[in-house]
């Protein structure tokens, strides 16, 4: 069977680690595979060296760099009919669009109807704007594949798709193969005592920037918060942390390792936050973090409440609970003083994702945290031959 995977290939995000370990899976059960990788920028070296370990001689990677588009319409139709011309040569027997963008969308309206065309979400499922380029998947696909329930449920009603559905998470590292994974045990900590950490995109819907501006809330149970990552509030995080004078227990270090560096850092914490309200699918990051035994807070944006289905050992925050507060929350940051930060500081005034995060240190405290058991969790429903066998099993039905 020969399989295309269309999406954007370069770079650190979910999407990119879930197509290059798609990409290789397939690849080891015998499938043809071609990605066509469309994106604004060039592959750097690195970025070669890093996709060498994912190809075979079953496997192969194509490039095409949007900035070759002028504005204006003979152009964009050349550099349509240069995609479509690849996809057709390759001729598959199913197309599977990972991401947004309409050169990912339009190409395979061009294909015979012996190839099978398939859209995975991987974001919330809310499509939003007809404009939008993932409307198109309801007239020219034929199938959808969620991230997880909530967001193949959101993606059907959302975009009124009525042909078949289903859900498959996306592969994150398998760091039980690319590390060696810590087996923790079940353990307290000391409210006061625990460290925590963010590994995200420093953007300002992840909200990392906001939730180092809550410390006054977190001073008193938390001894340590890191962030971890870059991206446009990495400067301003550094600089909030400089001008408020508490470097001392608030860290910003940049860009985070991969492979075995990446468990030893995530496995020196005792809970891991994503603050995130974004357009989620379901994060990798979270994944990560259950790898290795540490619970999270999150908020329950897109993808993310599957995650807490059966799983004792996290706190996701309804979604619901936290849209008011949000904006109140802001309104407080911006209007505070001296004379009312204690008021702000109440229980009534606290941001609920504060209150989430102080419900797990106590949780931890009393040991009802079972980090062992955290991990078995993710051994169980999101490792490697897990989602290795659920994928093969899914596309050996097309």
């Amino acid at each position: 069977m020969k399989i295309l995977l269309a999406g954007n290939i370069l770079g650190k995000g979910g999407i990119q680690t879930h197509l290059r370990w798609l990409a290789k899976v397939l690849g080891e059960e015998g499938f043809e595979v071609l990605v066509i990788s469309v994106t604004n920028q060039l592959p750097s070296p690195l970025d070669l060296q890093d996709i060498q370990q994912y190809q075979s001689d079953k496997v192969n990677f194509i490039f095409f760099h949007t900035q070759e588009i002028k504005k204006h319409f003979v152009s964009n139709v050349q550099y349509l009919v240069k995609i479509t011309t690849t996809v057709k040569e390759f001729f598959p027997d199913i197309y599977l669009a990972v991401g947004t963008g309409w050169n990912l969308f339009l190409p395979p309206i061009f294909l015979g109807s012996q190839t099978k065309r398939i859209f995975h979400e991987v974001m919330s499922g809310f499509v939003g704007s007809w404009r939008h380029s993932r409307w198109i998947v309801r007239w020219c696909f034929h199938e959808v594949i969620g991230q997880s329930p909530t967001v193949a449920e959101n993606f059907a009603e959302s975009s009124g798709w009525k042909k078949e559905i289903t859900a498959i998470p996306a592969f994150p590292e398998p760091l039980e193969l690319s590390a060696s994974l810590p087996q923790p045990i079940l353990r307290t900590v000391e409210l006061g005592k625990a460290k925590a950490a963010v590994f995200s995109r420093l953007v300002p819907h992840k909200q990392a920037f906001w939730l180092v501006q809550q410390w006054e809330y977190l001073k008193d149970v938390l001894d340590e918060l890191h962030i971890h990552g870059s991206g446009p509030e990495e400067e301003l995080i550094r600089e909030y942390i400089a001008s408020q004078g508490i470097g001392d227990r608030v860290k910003c270090f940049g860009r985070y390792p991969d492979g075995q560096a990446y468990v030893d850092l995530i496995s020196t914490y005792d809970l891991t936050l994503l603050p995130t309200v974004g357009a989620e699918g379901a994060p990798l990051v979270l994944l990560e973090s259950m790898a290795c035994g540490v619970p999270f807070v999150a908020y329950g944006v897109g993808g993310i409440p599957d995650y807490g289905v059966d799983n004792l050992n996290v706190l996701i925050v309804a979604p619901e609970r936290w849209r008011t507060d949000q904006a109140r929350v802001y309104a407080d940051v911006e209007n505070k003083d001296q004379s009312s930060e204690q008021e702000n500081q109440s229980s009534s005034k606290m941001p609920v994702f504060i209150s989430a995060i102080k419900e797990m240190l106590h949780k931890l405290a009393q040991g009802e945290i079972d980090q062992a058991q955290l991990q078995q969790f993710y051994l169980e429903r999101y490792s490697y031959s897990v989602l290795k066998k659920a994928w093969i099993s899914y596309l050996c039905k097309q």
